[in-house]
């Protein structure tokens, strides 16, 4: 107390040495604060309030087919628990600027470039070379990976590994392996369908060639 006097330059509180009792000056500087303390507490309740209570509105990108297959319905079952969130779904195989364009997250599939963004991995994802039987029987099987230049490979255009040019394998990418092909495309699904219709072999995301693999319309 008396550091607080001394620093205001006012006296607080009488003092005597049976009882202390506010000076006027001290009657309106506890008045005052009580009144901060009221504003404090309700700053505090609403921010408590808004970080319990979510809300507002969440910008996702996603890659298109495989937005489809898993993200949709956890979207639908987030909003369920979250009714007061509406969500923005972009199904978009291309990397996206998420400052430039304001995205709130965002699911890729490969490598990321550093940067300061906060990422976390999800899950490992597994490639594969496949083909439809037709095809195969047409053109041979695959015994190693320099028999990739006696087949027309269907490239992806969004990522150089499974690309129009190459095809990377290994855990690194460090094997690459040049290809030809006479159809390209920036969307796994549409290439596993010129697959499974015989076009050519695709190389690409076993979660979208799984169903054709599970029922033999792409080995």
């Amino acid at each position: 107390m008396n550091a607080l006097e001394a620093r205001l330059g006012v006296t607080l509180v009488h003092r005597t040495t049976r009882r202390l009792t506010l000076s006027e000056a001290g009657a309106r500087y506890l008045d005052r604060a009580e009144r901060f303390l009221d504003d404090l507490k309700t700053s505090e309740a609403d921010v408590t309030a808004h970080s319990v209570a979510v809300s507002g509105h969440l910008r996702v990108s996603v890659p298109s087919t495989f937005g489809v297959l898993y993200v949709a319905d956890l979207a639908s079952a987030f909003q369920s628990l979250y009714p007061a969130v509406t969500i923005e779904l972009d199904l978009n195989d291309r990397f996206v600027d998420l400052l430039q364009e304001g995205w709130d997250t965002a699911i890729r599939i490969g490598r990321l470039a550093d940067s300061s963004l906060v990422a976390r991995k999800l899950a490992d994802m597994r490639l594969v070379v496949c083909g439809s039987p037709e095809y195969l029987s047409r053109h041979g099987l695959l015994r190693t990976l320099d028999d990739l230049a006696e087949h027309d490979c269907l490239g992806y255009t969004l990522t150089p590994s499974t690309g129009p040019t190459y095809w990377s394998f290994g855990r690194n990418g460090s094997s690459q392996v040049a290809i030809r092909g006479s159809l390209h495309a920036n969307n796994g699904e549409a290439l596993i369908r010129a697959a499974i219709a015989g076009q050519g072999l695709v190389y690409g995301p076993r979660f979208i060639a799984a169903p054709a693999l599970a029922d033999g319309t792409l080995v």
